[in-house]
């Protein structure tokens, strides 16, 4: 109970923090001031949230809307568009996903609670603090996945895989923990297929299909109501792919992301500012392939890391270098290797994660109220 207060009382006084510098600086951006919500909280609407609160009001009037997915604008339909009681709920799935932080560790780590406690400490002060306290997507899709892993630690594998499959409305790369729910199927299927045992493969299938349609069912809800928009009359490039991702055709034309397009000379800070990410996530992956981790190399283990592991190569090579720390964030991973290398082997406190930790709250804070750099 103690992480769950600690988790509360930190997110709670964030606010007063962000408005005191929010005040302090003036912004390069001045986008907030369209922004019909009047009070002190309008530090927690910057760039992606500006998106969440127009598509609330207005729908998706503008094809690039679509890109921003349509789980917070539903919660904040639920919730009347109201901002405080949307921050509220965000405080709320924080809080639960501190201690389900911890009991996931221990599941992983065999009980190693102090571990666990300091996997959960980090997810309080994460490097993202400013995205799982402001209107964003992180903290409600962090919360489902971490309730989707416990719900299959608890061998409640279908109502895990619909958690899942609901975590892609928040954030696309949810579609990703269809690997979690599968590996174990398929290793399964491969061990039975190598001792001849051919109808135990066809029940581990049957039993693996109601997972993979749960998955798809979603993902194709997501795909089709961009479709559905834009495609029925006017024939827009996207619509004519095979598979007509509107997120990804998106991405590519209104925010040129693609392979390699983050490592140019001009983008050298925000390569600064994403390398630092990539580079702990990263030697902490090389570390756990190697079995120098705490959470072990077994079928367990490579289930819940394929996800991140996916993400880190998406994120190296084709996303915004710069929103590396934001998007490992939401991986349970991302705390396990910050606690595998907080300390070192003689006890000392590693200099090098402790400055990430600390550059990001403090630094990634300013950026953000200021509309710079790494949102």
């Amino acid at each position: 109970m103690k992480l769950i207060y600690i988790s509360l009382l930190t997110s709670i006084l964030w606010h007063p923090i962000c408005y005191l510098i929010d005040q302090m600086i003036e912004d390069y951006d001045k986008s907030t001031e369209l922004v019909t919500v009047s009070h002190f909280l309008k530090h927690a609407i910057r760039w992606d949230s500006l998106f969440y609160i127009e598509i609330m009001e207005n729908d998706y009037r503008y094809f690039k809307n679509h890109a921003f997915g349509y789980g917070i604008v539903l919660l904040g339909k639920v919730f009347s568009n109201s901002l405080i009681w949307l921050l509220i709920l965000q405080k709320i799935c924080n809080a639960i996903s501190t201690q389900l932080i911890y009991k996931i560790s221990m599941h992983y780590s065999n009980n190693n609670q102090k571990f666990s406690q300091l996997s959960a400490l980090l997810f309080i002060f994460t490097p993202a603090s400013v995205f799982f306290n402001s209107l964003y997507t992180e903290s409600f899709f962090a919360f489902l996945v971490l309730v989707a892993i416990y719900l299959q630690i608890k061998q409640k594998t279908y109502q895990s895989s619909i958690v899942f499959a609901l975590s892609i409305h928040l954030r696309s790369n949810g579609m990703f923990f269809i690997l979690y729910s599968g590996y174990p199927y398929l290793v399964k299927a491969i061990i039975q297929l190598k001792d001849k045992k051919f109808k135990q493969v066809i029940a581990t299938i049957i039993e693996a299909i109601p997972i993979a349609l749960i998955y798809l069912i979603s993902i194709g809800i997501m795909l089709y109501l961009p479709y559905k928009n834009y495609c029925q009359q006017n024939e827009m490039e996207w619509c004519k792919s095979i598979i007509p991702y509107a997120y990804g055709y998106i991405q590519k034309n209104f925010w040129d992301v693609s392979f390699l397009s983050s490592y140019k000379i001009r983008k050298l800070f925000f390569i600064y500012w994403g390398i630092q990410g990539i580079l702990i996530q990263g030697f902490w992956l090389y570390k756990w392939m190697t079995k120098q981790c705490t959470i072990k190399n077994n079928i367990q283990g490579i289930s819940i890391i394929l996800p991140t592991i996916i993400l880190f190569i998406i994120t190296t090579f084709i996303a915004h270098i710069n929103c590396s720390t934001r998007f490992f964030s939401t991986q349970i991973p991302f705390y396990w290797c910050l606690a595998d290398l907080f300390y070192k082997k003689n006890g000392k406190i590693n200099k090098w994660v402790l400055f990430y930790i600390l550059e990001f709250n403090l630094g990634g804070l300013i950026l953000f109220t200021n509309y710079l750099l790494w949102a």
